[in-house]
C-alpha cells in the first residue's frame, strides 16, 4: 500500500495517468461494519473498473483540532492500526490528510478541484450517508453532483449500515465500550476491540498475591473503557495469550489517581518492561471494587479467573 502524508505530496501528484481513483473520505475511527461495508464497495469498483482503491482520512482526528477538550478519551483505533487493517483490506493508497488550521479553511471547491480532481484524478467517489466536507462543512451530495457532471466522475452515495434498526457509528461503539458492553462493541466492529501500550515497571504487587501482573498506562486521546475486570487476548510477538485484566484505580492495593491496565496472562512468564503490545477486550466480568484485604482480593481473583476460563 501507498503512504501518502503531505499536503504537498497530494498536490505533486502526476493525474495524467490513464489509471484514475476509487475514493473515500473519512475518520474511519474503529473502522465498524459501516465503515468496511463503504471500503468493500472500493475495492469491488477498483476491481471492476480497473482503477486504483484510495482512502483519504485525516490525522489527528478532527476533533482534536475543533473540539480539543473532547478529544482524550475518544479515539477507538490509533493511525497505525487503521494503516494495518487498511493493508489487510489489500487498499492500493492511503492519503493521510494533516488536519490543521490550513486544512480547516480549504473551501469546499477548493477541496474537489485541487484534492479529489487534479491530484486524486478521482472517476468514483464512494460517500457515507452524513458525508459533509470543507470549510464550515459547507460541502454536500448536492455541491459534488455539480461537479461531478462537469469533471464526468461518479458518486456512490451508501445508506447507513443498520443492525435492528440501530445505525452503526463510531459513536455508537464508544458508548458500548464506556459501558463495558464490550460484546456489543466487538460486534458492530467486526472484530474485537483492541489497545495497546508500552507495559511499564510496576511495584510488582501482583506477585506478592501469586497474581504477576504487565501495567499499562492508557493514552491520553484513546478510549477508556469502564473500570472493571475484562476477559482479554494479548497479542505478543505474533502471539496469542489468553488471560484476565482489571482497568481502574486499584483501590484495595493502591487507590492511584490515573487509570491503569493491569494484565495477568494464564500461561505466560516473561519480562516485558519496555515493550509494546496489544490486547484485545472479550468481555465485561464485573465492576472494579475496594476489597477489605488482599486476601479478599486474591479469592476473588481467582473467581475471576475461572469465570473467564470457563
Amino acid at each position: 500500500m501507498q503512504l501518502i502524508r503531505h499536503l504537498s505530496q497530494i498536490l505533486k501528484q502526476n493525474t495524467s495517468k490513464t489509471q484514475g481513483s476509487v475514493l473515500t473520505i473519512g475518520n474511519f475511527d474503529g473502522i465498524h461494519l459501516g465503515h468496511e461495508k463503504i471500503l468493500n464497495e472500493v475495492l469491488k469498483i477498483a476491481d471492476e473498473k480497473n482503477l486504483q482503491s484510495v482512502i483519504l482520512t485525516f490525522e489527528p482526528h478532527p476533533t482534536s483540532f475543533f473540539k480539543a477538550d473532547k478529544s482524550k478519551d475518544f479515539r477507538l483505533t490509533t493511525l497505525s492500526q487503521k494503516l494495518k487493517i487498511f493493508r489487510e483490506k489489500k487498499i492500493a493508497q492511503a492519503v493521510i490528510m494533516p488536519f490543521n488550521s490550513n486544512f480547516a479553511n480549504f473551501s469546499a471547491e477548493n477541496f474537489i478541484n485541487n484534492i479529489l480532481i487534479n491530484s486524486l484524478n478521482v472517476k468514483y467517489l464512494i460517500i457515507g450517508y452524513d458525508f459533509t466536507f470543507g470549510k464550515n462543512r459547507e460541502g454536500n451530495l448536492q455541491l459534488l453532483e455539480q461537479f461531478a457532471k462537469k469533471h464526468e466522475f461518479n458518486i456512490i452515495k451508501l445508506e447507513a449500515y443498520k443492525n435492528n434498526g440501530e445505525i452503526y457509528s463510531s459513536s455508537l461503539i464508544r458508548n458500548f465500550i464506556k459501558d463495558g458492553k464490550i460484546k456489543e462493541a466487538n460486534h458492530a466492529l467486526g472484530r474485537n476491540f483492541s489497545l495497546e501500550g508500552i507495559v511499564n515497571c510496576g511495584k510488582k504487587l501482583g506477585r506478592t498475591i501469586g497474581f504477576p501482573t504487565m501495567n499499562i498506562k492508557p493514552k491520553s486521546t484513546a478510549i477508556k473503557p469502564k473500570f472493571g475486570v475484562y476477559k482479554i487476548n494479548a497479542i505478543i510477538d505474533k502471539k496469542t495469550y489468553k488471560g484476565i485484566m482489571n482497568f481502574g484505580l486499584r483501590p484495595t492495593i493502591i487507590n492511584t489517581l490515573q487509570p491503569i491496565y493491569e494484565i495477568h496472562l494464564f500461561d505466560f512468564n516473561q519480562e516485558i518492561y519496555g515493550q509494546k503490545i496489544r490486547f484485545e477486550l472479550l468481555d465485561f466480568i464485573r465492576e472494579e471494587k475496594k476489597f477489605q484485604s488482599l486476601d479478599a482480593l486474591k479469592q476473588q481473583i481467582i473467581i475471576d479467573i475461572t469465570n473467564v476460563k470457563s
